[in-house]
């Protein structure tokens, strides 16, 4: 545990131990049941029917988190509404073609509009998650199984990881157990998916930090030519990367053709290899042709071959094993910061003719983490995108393509392709919910007389937690006081929703106050430097104090104003803590110490001594105890 010590002046010096902690920035592991089936459905004319989520449940742990309707084919007078959240995707002649259910809704309703009946062919997708947050802490490697244990019939398994964009970790690999390439996932430098059951192991590594709104840019299109069992790389140097602006990766096609004679299928292959290589195809198609009569025996095989795949990192590399030439087309993808001014309701991106400029198309790409959820986006022109997910929007001669995702976490919206583009600010708006994080003592008990302060936002505090109004997506740090005494400093990496609680020591404090004779003093006044607790001790000399924060502390003692006694009080738990003064004896409420006594010794009387102490009142011991 770490301490921060604040010294106060005086003879009552104050050691308090504020806790620190570190809420460190996390990867998310979402294991995904899904269970897919397809129907029909008729809705008689200006008819309506309703789908209702499902009851059954895949596994224990499991959340419903949403469905996916897609409509197997063109349905011009269905219209769809929910009593939750709702996005949607068009086909290229503006009718629905899918939607993507929160798990908010109850059910879906199904509007027929025309007056005649209308049978409707769906396939639903029913989405459960089962969420773990995994700290990341230097290079790490995270076991992940698909399934991660038995699911009910029907249901398949994948897997998502998800590391923050401003977190400083990367994704560095995904292997077998034994070490080996794992080849069927789908992977960028945050985040990989994992679509095939199995055992899997994925290398965190540190590595940049993502901001959260970026421009994501294509440079032009270049060709090479790898030759016969040979290779062809990029190291990055050759990219014209334009001022201001990082290389992301590649955008790269290679492919090749060729006619043998059956029996003679050629051996070989294509690899791309690079920093992070997310395979987006993989064919190797044969062809055998022949005449519809016998006129032309089936004797050729000419076979295709073609990978694309995006490669992240400044370099790749081609290798061809293939007795014939591969070709290959690359496309440097290149990203900066975005101008972006957050508010607590929206986020205002401001895109100049510069970010525009030396591309074949531009994008505003944001992320955000779970606490956020981007509801609308505006457009300088004033034109507003909402509950759409991959929609492709006319847009000067061609189409603009823009997508919010059905969980609100990310959109992007293109800005410029050629010759067409719309600079000047786009605003997203953005529902955040606050950061609550609990605060509990040793017994798990929530904690109460609690107050906040965060260095970037609003903070507040109630019974058992603090809640920060966070509106960006950055670390922040939080100081969280108990009764007015500075608990613990949260240091916050991650804005997740359910963040660890966080524990303060808070426990109780009894004094024992005796004389010199280990006789108890009542009416005994006691204090704790720094804390709010003070009181007086009973008859048999004690007091004790409920709820005291952890800490190093002095104990202060006064008895009758006139002897005063500090002792050092180490809290960390329930404690007792005896604390002796030189009183030998407390006559009509004034308190005889030893000096006293000697003095009665050297030939004052006892009365006479009380005569006087009574009317000068002085202090006559301050003692402080170690």
């Amino acid at each position: 545990m770490t301490k921060i010590f604040l010294i106060t002046l005086g003879l009552a010096a104050l050691i308090l131990a504020a806790t620190t902690v570190v809420i460190p920035p996390t990867a998310k592991l979402e294991q995904i049941a899904y269970k897919v089936e397809e129907t029909t459905i008729k809705i008689q004319g200006t008819g309506f029917t309703t789908i209702a989520k499902p009851y059954v449940t895949p596994g224990e742990g499991y959340v419903y988190a949403g469905m996916k309707i897609e409509f197997l084919g063109a349905y011009p007078s269905i219209q769809v509404a929910a009593d939750g959240q709702l996005s949607k995707t068009f086909d290229q002649n503006g009718f629905v073609s899918a939607v993507y259910v929160g798990a908010d809704a109850s059910k879906v309703t199904l509007v027929n509009t025309a007056k005649e009946q209308v049978e409707v062919k769906l396939r639903i997708t029913y989405s459960y998650v089962k969420a773990t947050y995994i700290p990341l802490s230097g290079d790490m490697v995270i076991e992940v199984n698909v399934p991660d244990g038995k699911l009910a019939q029907g249901f398949n398994a994948m897997a998502r990881l998800t590391i923050e964009p401003y977190a400083p970790y990367v994704i560095k690999a995904v292997e077998r157990p034994d070490g080996t390439p794992a080849t069927v996932y789908r992977v960028e430098p945050k985040v990989v998916e994992i679509n095939t059951p199995g055992k899997y192991k994925v290398s965190i590594t540190q590595g940049d930090s993502m901001p959260a709104a970026i421009l994501v840019k294509s440079l032009s299109k270049q060709t090479a030519t790898v030759s016969a069992n040979g290779e062809f790389a990029v190291s990055g140097a050759e990219i014209g990367v334009p001022q201001g602006w990082k290389l992301l990766g590649y955008a790269v096609f290679a492919y090749t053709a060729d006619a043998n004679i059956i029996g003679k299928e050629v051996a070989g292959d294509i690899n791309i290899a690079g920093g992070l290589v997310d395979v987006i195809t993989d064919v190797n198609q044969n062809i055998i042709v022949r005449s519809v009569s016998y006129l032309v025996p089936p004797v050729w095989n000419f076979n295709i071959r073609y990978k694309i795949a995006l490669v992240y990192g400044e370099q790749f590399k081609i290798s061809n094993s293939l007795p014939s030439a591969v070709n290959v087309i690359y496309i440097p993808i290149v990203y900066k910061e975005a101008q972006v001014k957050w508010l607590t309701d929206r986020a205002l991106v401001n895109v100049t003719e510069a970010d525009v400029a030396d591309g074949q198309w531009t994008a505003v790409v944001m992320q955000l983490p779970e606490l956020a959820r981007i509801v609308a986006i505006r457009t300088p022109g004033n034109a507003m995108i909402s509950n759409a997910t991959d929609v492709r929007l006319v847009w000067g001669s061609g189409l603009r393509a823009a997508s919010i995702s059905p969980d609100g976490r990310q959109a992007y919206l293109v800005v410029q392709i050629g010759d067409t583009k719309e600079m000047g600010v786009y605003t997203f708006l953005i529902n955040w919910s606050p950061m609550r994080i609990p605060v509990v003592d040793t017994k798990g008990r929530p904690v109460g007389s609690l107050s906040a302060v965060a260095d970037k936002f609003e903070a507040s505090a109630a019974v058992g937690y603090v809640e920060v109004k966070v509106y960006k997506p950055e670390p922040y740090t939080l100081d969280i006081s108990y009764k007015g005494v500075k608990a613990a400093q949260v240091i916050v990496n991650s804005l997740v929703a359910s963040p660890q609680p966080v524990t303060l020591g808070i426990y109780n404090v009894k004094i024992v106050v005796v004389g010199a004779l280990n006789q108890p003093i009542s009416e005994a006044s006691v204090s704790i430097d720094g804390f709010p607790a003070s009181g007086k001790t009973d008859g048999s000399g004690a007091v004790v104090f409920k709820d005291v924060l952890a800490g190093s502390y002095k104990v202060n003692i006064d008895v009758g104003g006139r002897v005063k006694t500090s002792a050092d009080l180490e809290v960390n738990g329930d404690v007792e803590k005896v604390v002796k003064t030189p009183i030998v004896a407390i006559v009509g409420g004034v308190p005889i110490t030893t000096l006293d006594a000697i003095a009665t010794a050297g030939g004052l009387s006892a009365a006479g001594l009380y005569f006087a102490l009574t009317r000068r009142r002085q202090p006559v011991a301050e003692v402080e105890q170690i």
